[in-house]
């Protein structure tokens, strides 16, 4: 039986070439006398033919072996792009949530710098300080989801302060970013529709409101931006109009004291 000294010389050559071929054939006679002395030892029978079988299992890792020793080029260049990309994806992912954590500390700090205050006679100030925050944020982190909110609130801060332009344009970018089913999207169509009032731009004020009641939930909110098109239809002198949109608001407001409002406009134009 050969032991792990004569192995090693089968094994490793003068020159330290590894003999694949030699290593297996000394490594078969071995399991070969191992499974000899297994079935004597039951007392069981055994044929020339079973004895010099090869063990399947160490057969096919042998062929396995064999294949990956062959190609080990191939896997020495798989193993190190494989590697490459988990440590890009890991390098990634805490650049990512870095990137995040300190935008979402800059959209807190601008929150909290207006929303904590409440009203004062610097309340003026406050927007404007709060303004300037949001928008460093954008600057520093344009693609993260605070700077979106960012937009957003920029956007209600300037109709605030009767920039309505600005407020416009705050408003557009966060609707170039969101969602078609995020809420926000139709609160920013809702605002919209009161800047474009504001600039007697009534169409787009109209077109404002309808996309807000697209996708908004609740039917406060629906019976609000029904109310606000029948409003600027009246001031369009569009009467009919005016009624029709009145009436589907009506239909929808679970607000006793709205829908007082909204019957005494629909009787005053009916």
């Amino acid at each position: 039986m050969c032991g792990n000294d004569e192995l090693d010389s089968r094994f490793h050559g003068n020159d330290n070439v590894v003999y694949v071929s030699t290593f297996y054939e000394a490594v078969n006679i071995e399991i070969t006398h191992k499974r000899k002395e297994i079935f004597v030892a039951k007392g069981k029978k055994i044929t020339r033919k079973e004895l010099k079988q090869p063990d399947q299992f160490h057969s096919v890792a042998a062929r396995v072996f064999q294949y990956i020793y062959e190609n080990r080029q191939k896997f020495y260049l798989a193993s190190g792009i494989a590697g490459l990309i988990v440590l890009l994806l890991v390098v990634w992912g805490l650049y990512h949530l870095n990137y995040e954590r300190n935008a979402n500390l800059m959209y807190s700090l601008a929150y909290n710098s207006y929303t904590l205050a409440g009203v004062s006679d610097d309340e003026i100030k406050t927007y404007e300080a709060a303004v300037k925050i949001y928008e460093e944020l954008i600057n520093k982190y344009p693609k993260s989801d605070a700077a979106k909110l960012a937009f957003y609130n920029t956007g209600n801060i300037y109709y605030s302060l009767y920039d309505v332009d600005k407020s416009i344009e705050a408003y557009g970018n966060f609707l170039k970013k969101s969602s078609k089913y995020n809420m926000l999207t139709s609160l920013a169509y809702y605002g919209l529709g009161y800047c474009y009032e504001d600039k007697k731009d009534f169409e787009k004020a109209i077109e404002s409101f309808e996309n807000s009641n697209e996708n908004i939930e609740g039917l406060h909110f629906a019976s609000m931006n029904y109310a606000n098109i029948a409003r600027i239809y009246e001031k369009m002198g569009k009467d009919k109009k005016a009624l029709e949109f009145y009436k589907k608001a009506l239909e929808q407001t679970p607000d006793p004291l709205i829908e007082a409002l909204v019957r005494n406009k629909v009787a005053t134009l009916s």
